[in-house]
């Protein structure tokens, strides 16, 4: 099939002003425009079903393009045709490069751009297409190959750090709060006590062997599609800022928590595929399914985990809205791949802009008052723990023995009526004021029942039973409202 090519500069000009001028130019030759994209233009002679036509396409590669017309006819010879197109279009191209200002060029570019093709269906780019792995070996999930590396990695260690603490005498289905904690879960006391790098750690720690099944399944699942598009780097960049966020909003939401998982960070990664599904970089023919099977996936199981207890909804939120801004972050480098100054630049603004975001709300939720409350509220208890221990096993105790023992209750029960009302003047959510002032009520009786059974003994009497019994009864009321909270 015949053809000419010839090659033209941009001396000097804009991308975008190249682009413009090259598209008001063929409409100017009266051209029919098959597409258009930001690498150039195809299109069409309209010279009649039975007279020379040609394929005129023009394709921008750097400061290079090349301007290229192949004939459709039926003919052998193009006589010329092919030739004289090109020039026609150079031609043309010439004499209106000068006639736009920027102004123009920045709106017409802005019109023209919204007829771009999406990156997998412009013909004028090579094709960037991600493989994706299928296994029929079970496996194969957990080995990292080309388009499935980082995926296989984060299951491995999440494994592996879940068979580590069972060796050291974690439990298998059901681990205590507190030795979740030992191991780098998030803990809001201590968490926000300066050790932040819990916000990260917790994600790669799992309460339990089905909760930890249960989050590779997802993440195989969602690696499986997501990391083929975005690579490596952004992949796990997605990955662990989103998990640090998720952690953050753990926090915020919750008035005392100890939260442990990758589920937040999950969410991140599923929250990135919905924010490059709403685009056009991936195929149409693949996006409507895979925004269904997506969608389905979050809001299930943020349904499930509205209704069902234990499942920290507030960090797979905060996973799942993060996620989603970090995608549509990625987006601009995703649409040029080969650029990798704006690839690097993308993913070193997404790390700045997001750990920078996560520094200053860290430090502000470590000086909120609902913090300070909870980590002065552990010396209430150690209070608490010294006023009952004073008056165990009275029965083996002699008289002085009992009367020093109360004496020094009372002085505990006191110190930590004080302490409660100091934390009451905080500004606190209306749950934890509630269950401060009940705790100061609890303090007051106790306070009473010693203060009796002091002054009995002081005069060597039996204490008021009556007073002290419904004084007991008072105090287990309030123990149970407490215990409900």
């Amino acid at each position: 099939m015949a053809k000419y090519i010839q090659t033209k500069t941009l001396d000097g000009l804009s991308t975008e002003h190249f682009l413009v001028v090259a598209f008001e130019s063929i409409r100017e030759l009266g051209w029919r425009i098959k597409f258009v994209s930001d690498a150039g233009v195809i299109a069409y002679t309209e010279n009649g079903g039975f007279s020379w036509n040609g394929e005129i396409t023009v394709k921008l590669e750097g400061e290079v393009a090349s301007i290229e017309c192949i004939s459709i006819s039926n003919v052998v010879e193009d006589y010329g045709h092919n030739k004289t197109a090109v020039e026609q279009f150079i031609d043309t191209f010439d004499r209106l490069k000068t006639t736009f200002n920027e102004e123009q060029i920045e709106h017409l570019y802005a019109e023209y751009e919204k007829d771009f093709l999406p990156p997998y269906e412009d013909t004028l780019k090579p094709d960037t297409r991600p493989t994706f792995n299928y296994f029929s070996n079970f496996w194969s999930y957990f080995i990292p190959a080309p388009n499935y590396f980082i995926t296989p990695i984060i299951v491995n260690l999440n494994i592996i750090l879940f068979i580590i603490m069972v060796c050291t005498g974690i439990s298998f289905f059901e681990p205590d709060a507190q030795s979740m904690v030992s191991w780098g879960a998030n803990s809001t006391t201590t968490t926000l006590d300066g050790q932040w790098w819990r916000l990260l750690t917790n994600c790669f720690l799992h309460f339990g062997v089905i909760h930890l099944l249960l989050n590779m399944y997802a993440l195989v699942f969602v690696g499986l599609l997501l990391e083929p598009f975005v690579g490596k780097v952004k992949y796990i960049t997605a990955y662990l800022l989103t998990g640090i966020i998720a952690s953050l909003a753990s926090l915020w939401w919750h008035d005392y928590t100890v939260s442990a998982g990758a589920s937040g960070a999950i969410f991140g990664l599923y929250g990135v595929f919905l924010a490059i599904l709403t685009t056009n970089h991936i195929e149409k023919s693949m996006r409507n399914g895979l925004m269904v099977n997506i969608g389905i996936f979050v809001v299930y199981n943020l349904v499930y985990g509205g209704f069902k207890g234990g499942i920290d909804n507030a960090a797979h939120i905060g996973g799942l809205v993060s996620g989603i801004a970090v995608g549509y972050l990625y987006v601009p480098a995703l649409r040029k791949p080969g650029n990798k100054k704006l690839n690097q630049l993308i993913v070193a603004g997404s790390l700045i802009f997001f750990l920078a975001g996560a520094a200053l709300y860290y430090t502000y939720l470590s000086k909120s008052d609902r913090i300070v409350y909870f980590k002065r509220i552990e010396t209430f208890y150690k209070l608490e723990d010294k006023a009952l221990e004073v008056i165990k096993n009275q029965e083996k105790k002699s008289g002085e023995q009992m009367l020093a023992g109360f004496g020094q209750g009372i002085g505990y029960w006191q110190k930590s009526i004080a302490l409660l009302e100091e934390l009451q003047q905080l500004k606190l959510p209306d749950d934890v004021e509630q269950r401060n002032k009940l705790l100061i009520q609890y303090c007051r009786l106790r306070l009473k029942s010693y203060e009796l059974m002091h002054e009995a003994i002081a005069q060597n009497r039996d204490a008021n039973e009556i007073q002290l019994g419904a004084i007991n009864t008072n105090i287990k009321q309030l123990l149970d409202q407490l215990s409900s909270r």
